[in-house]
């Protein structure tokens, strides 16, 4: 057969690449401008074949034999998850997929803290991909969103608290909650008391002594004062949690707590 009707079978099916021992540039061309992944069966191809197959199909970069980082940099920019068929990326070409998203950790073997930091910090949820996360890693991806509890096995009370001071609608994430946790979490933030399940057995005078020696410290947080004065789960006979707020940093608090419960009251 000449190559121009090899050409011509190739266009009707370009599978037929494998069958053919020496196939020129054109012919090669005509397979991979159709089917990129036909690039396994090519022997030696040329830089022009390489590029056009990688332009059909990125994932054929599996099948180029030592590709320049130029190269593969440019692929991942086109799209991260290419990243599953490249061996032994560069430090460079795996920064640039976690920076494209978090997800491309899931084709690092053994990434280092650094990378894992880089990834959740791109998307919280690329922690489910990583085994044995730091409390470091933990701790970054919660502050990113606290719906990243739901890839930690047993979080630490500081992970915990992150995650309450991110959105106190962690709460609704964080299982076999027990009352000592929630003790802890309130001296955090007591946001969270509109999350708190009636069963745990918390009461109000429990929930009075804490705020109490919160509020009496004079290191007390700003934003705890304020959240405190705000929060809607506190105030009136009519709600949860019955407790005259005004009234106890009036008679308890610091002098620190009282300017800023003042400075919110008339905010507010």
């Amino acid at each position: 057969m000449t190559e121009e009707q090899y050409i011509t079978a190739l266009k009707n099916n370009p599978h037929g690449v494998r069958n053919i021992p020496n196939p020129t540039e054109e012919m090669q061309l005509v397979c991979v401008e159709q089917n990129g992944m036909l690039l396994q069966y090519i022997k030696n191809p040329t830089d022009r074949v390489i590029e056009t197959a990688l332009a059909q199909s990125p994932r054929a970069i599996q099948y180029v034999d030592n590709p320049s980082d130029e190269l593969l940099i440019s692929l991942v920019k086109q799209d991260w998850a290419v990243l599953e068929y490249i061996q032994h990326p560069s430090d460079e070409v795996v920064r640039i997929a976690l920076d494209q998203s978090g997800w491309a950790i899931r084709y690092i073997t053994n990434p280092s803290e650094e990378l894992q930091l880089r990834a959740v910090e791109t998307q919280y949820d690329a922690l489910q991909y990583i085994a044995n996360p730091s409390e470091q890693v933990q701790m970054a991806a919660v502050k990113s969103n606290y719906l990243a509890l739901r890839y930690i096995q047993n979080p630490t009370l500081d992970i915990l608290k992150a995650a309450v001071l991110q959105d106190p609608q962690a709460m609704r994430q964080i299982t076999n909650l027990d009352l000592e946790t929630v003790v802890e979490l309130l001296k955090v933030s007591t946001l969270i008391l509109g999350y708190v399940p009636k069963q745990l057995g918390l009461t109000v005078d429990m929930v009075r002594q804490i705020i109490t020696e919160m509020i009496a410290n004079p290191a007390v947080e700003d934003r705890y004062v304020r959240e405190l004065v705000t929060n809607p789960a506190i105030g009136g006979r009519q709600s949860t949690w019955p407790i005259d707020i005004l009234s106890l940093v009036d008679v308890y608090g610091s002098i620190e707590a009282k300017k800023i419960a003042i400075d919110q009251y008339l905010l507010y």
